[in-house]
């Protein structure tokens, strides 16, 4: 019968893939698994695989099964590897190890078997190579690699992409194996040293870096080093973290944007529309397109959610920053905008760091795109105001699913796919009030940062029309009993005050608590909660403004309070988009339970975007039950502000704080002095509120603005000078500090306290 030789099996195909991308290997072939060896003439396959691999003293015969090597399972030592085989016990090898490959189904691909070589000198070091893009590490021994293979006590080395090295432990161990040619055996033996030098360690350094140069996942590669020259026996994917990456997360002004419990829908969307805005920034920063592909897990991993809470992986923001020129202010200026609790280095890969063209192309690109912001701010706000417009002419009842998506696909390559404009406006904001920051005091900057923004002009627009709407008789009845036909009716009869209505909610209706969580009713779609708003907001004076000065300002803050209001504006832009998109969602449920796929509308946003889209509706009601009842289960969880954890791993338990009585500190954002009744909350919770004074949150996002507007003081544990709770206090001059650790915990709903915002403190009275 005729031999097959080839390539077969796994680690036929690894070496034959190392000898494609030019690694230095020993000669192989394989041997088909499915001959009929046994009946095949000895001399006859001997010959075959020496004309194929050359003549040698000895030589190894190892297994090369289809089923190990593999991503899921290495199956290592299961299968027979013979060593110190003669040319004339080859072909006996090759049945042996044949013999212990498991048996396949006819339309399986056939088992191999791998003949090489075998380098057995006295002077030989082996071992094994795992790879990662962050680091390396190998286990070594001196003589064969037969001995690291088995799992004996060997040496071990981790470096850095970069060769420095961050682990070495065992170096005193000196044991290892040999074969020894006149007895035809392996035999254990102390060697004078563990034979690791220099040369070795640079001819790893340049195997690791090939490797993750061809290899787009960390890998397991045996190798040996003999006479200087170092060979890759055998190459695979590592199927065991050996490394567990832990990942840093923080929900710092996150959880400003999504409070509370989000739904898997909008963490879906939320991790999507991150990936398109970071991943269209650095595109346009000059980061190469193929660099961003490289590395796309850290754009898909931005953020995160457990059991609902979202979260900031702050190693991939780091990484992020690290594409660019300047990484250490690039941090500082991350680390200000999200206001970051967690604040260290990590470890950034060689492949992550810019290009030299990069590094003399960007500063004057983004001085160019400086120069530009205007005109693409105004091009920006067309194409979103246009579609916009286009959305508000739309009777989404008459679309069907189908349509609704590709409606969805449209807003995503119109606008989402543009929104990385705001990203680079604010990025220009953290720069200017980082030079603030710097060149004025506290009490200078709380002034220059009082600007006039979209947020106040929605509160004082809000306000004027509760106080009009509550001064009608007919209208305030209709409020009181929640008679939403009466109300409309009525307000129809009031022509002037209709079309400030209408006006009012055309720009601002997108804007309310927890805007962003897709599944939050919006004021038109709950009367009741919209009743509840305006006669609070009508129980309370007309707003005034606060300070501003008539100064001449020096450009860089004339800078400042520009961006400042096109940060808001981009804010208010993102709260009408959303209402938007909620809209095609919200119809998509409609759509979904007419058709029996699911129970009610808002079952929807138990799915993920991305199982809308795919339309595996068999499947939808039990993964709705399913996930229904894991919200329910975590619902009344906490977890803490940051910590550390594995990718797949669980959050720490969250350690509630008590009302202790002891004064909380922060920083001022308006100064002034308060005394009077706290309501604490660390979620949001619609009106009617209790009589307070001063408003103590976790945090706060642009739909708390009508309450914020009723406090003489306010506290809030997360956020920063820019926040939007900074923004409006600042502007109403309401007294105010932000970033108070455990205010919420510490104080006590319905007490009372004394804000003294220009010292940053708030004492309990006891």
């Amino acid at each position: 019968m005729a031999l097959t030789l080839g390539v077969f099996g796994n680690k036929a195909k690894g070496l034959a893939s190392l000898q494609g991308h030019g690694f230095k290997t020993l000669p192989f072939t394989s041997v088909c698994a499915d001959d009929d060896l046994p009946n095949a003439n000895p001399e006859e396959i001997a010959k075959a695989v020496l004309d194929e691999i050359g003549e040698s003293d000895f030589y190894a015969v190892r297994s090369s099964s289809i089923t190990e090597d593999t991503e899921e399972s290495a199956a290592a030592g299961q299968f027979k590897t013979l060593l110190g085989i003669t040319k004339e016990s080859i072909a006996d090898a090759i049945n042996v190890v044949a013999a212990s490959l498991p048996e396949l189904s006819p339309d399986n691909e056939p088992h191999g078997v791998v003949i090489q070589p075998l380098i057995y000198s006295v002077n030989s070091t082996s071992g094994v190579m795992f790879t990662h893009e962050e680091r390396w590490m190998v286990n070594y021994a001196p003589g064969l690699c037969n001995y690291v293979v088995q799992g004996f006590e060997v040496a071990q080395r981790g470096f850095h992409p970069s060769g420095e090295t961050w682990m070495d432990q065992g170096s005193d161990l000196r044991q290892g194996q040999l074969f020894d040619s006149t007895s035809g055996q392996i035999v254990t033996k102390e060697f004078e040293s563990n034979k690791w030098t220099p040369i070795l360690e640079r001819a790893l350094l340049r195997l690791y870096r090939k490797v993750r140069q061809h290899y787009s996942k960390p890998m397991d590669v045996e190798w040996t080093f003999v006479e200087g020259k170092l060979y890759v026996l055998q190459i695979r994917p590592v199927t065991v973290d050996w490394l567990p990456q832990l990942w840093l997360f923080d929900n710092s002004n996150l959880a400003e944007s999504y409070t509370g419990t989000v739904s898997p829908m909008t963490a879906s969307v939320a991790r999507r529309l991150y990936k398109y805005v970071y991943e269209d920034l650095l595109a346009h920063s000059g980061v190469p397109k193929q660099t961003i592909r490289r590395h796309q897990s850290v754009f898909d991993n931005l953020v995160k959610d457990f059991n609902g809470r979202m979260y900031y992986v702050m190693n991939h923001w780091y990484s992020m920053m690290f594409f660019l020129p300047g990484y250490e202010r690039n941090k500082e200026n991350l680390e200000r905008m999200i206001t970051a609790e967690i604040r260290q280095q990590i470890f950034l890969p060689e492949s992550m760091r810019p290009s030299a063209w990069l590094k003399f192309a960007y500063y004057p690109l983004m001085l160019w795109k400086v120069l530009c912001f205007p005109w693409t701010k105004n091009r920006f706000n067309r194409v979103v105001q246009k579609d916009f417009n286009a959305l508000g002419r739309t009777d989404f009842s008459k679309r069907s699913t189908s349509e609704l998506q590709t409606l969805w696909n449209h807003c995503e390559r119109r606008w989402l796919r543009r929104w990385y404009v705001t990203v680079e406006s604010d990025t220009v904001l953290m720069t200017f009030l980082g030079w603030a920051e710097k060149k004025y005091s506290p009490e200078e900057l709380q002034g220059f940062l009082s600007v006039e923004t979209p947020s106040v002009k929605q509160l004082r627009d809000f306000k004027a029309l509760a106080h009009e709407v509550i001064q009608d008789v007919l209208l305030r009845k209709a409020l009181i009993a929640v008679d939403e036909s009466a109300f409309y009716n009525q307000l129809q009869q009031n022509r002037e005050l209709h079309e400030r209505w209408t006006t009012y909610f055309s720009i601002f209706g997108g804007r309310f608590p927890n805007e962003l969580k897709l599944e939050s009713p919006s004021p038109m779609d709950d009367f009741g909660a919209l009743s509840n708003a305006i006669q609070e907001i009508a129980s309370s004076p007309l707003l005034s403004g606060g300070p501003h000065t008539d100064q001449k300002l020096p450009w860089g803050i004339k800078q400042l309070q520009r961006y400042i209001k096109q940060r808001e504006a981009f804010r208010l832009l993102r709260s009408t988009g959303f209402g938007w998109l909620r809209r095609i969602l919200l119809q998509g449920g409609i759509n979904a339970a007419q058709s029996g796929h699911i129970q009610e509308p808002d079952d929807i946003f138990y799915l993920k975007i991305e199982e809308w889209f795919a339309g595996d509706i068999a499947q939808w009601k039990d993964l709705i039950v399913e996930r229904k009842a894991k919200y329910a289960k975590h619902a009344d969880d906490r977890y803490p502000r940051s910590f550390a954890t594995t990718p797949s791993g669980e959050a720490p338990p969250y350690i509630p704080g008590t009302a202790t009585g002891e004064m909380v500190e922060g920083q001022c954002v308006f100064p002034g002095v308060v005394r009077g009744r706290l309501l604490v909350m660390d979620e949001y919770r619609p009106g009617p509120w209790p009589d307070f004074d001063i408003l103590v949150a976790k945090h706060t996002d642009p739909g708390w603005s009508m309450l914020i507007s009723k406090a003489k003081g306010l506290v809030v544990e997360q956020g920063g000078l820019l926040s939007h709770a900074s923004i409006v206090t600042r502007e109403l001059g309401i007294p105010c500090i932000i970033g108070a650790p455990n205010a919420t915990a510490q104080l006590k709903d319905g007490g009372e306290a004394v804000l003294d915002a220009a010292s940053g403190t708030l004492k309990p009275i006891l």
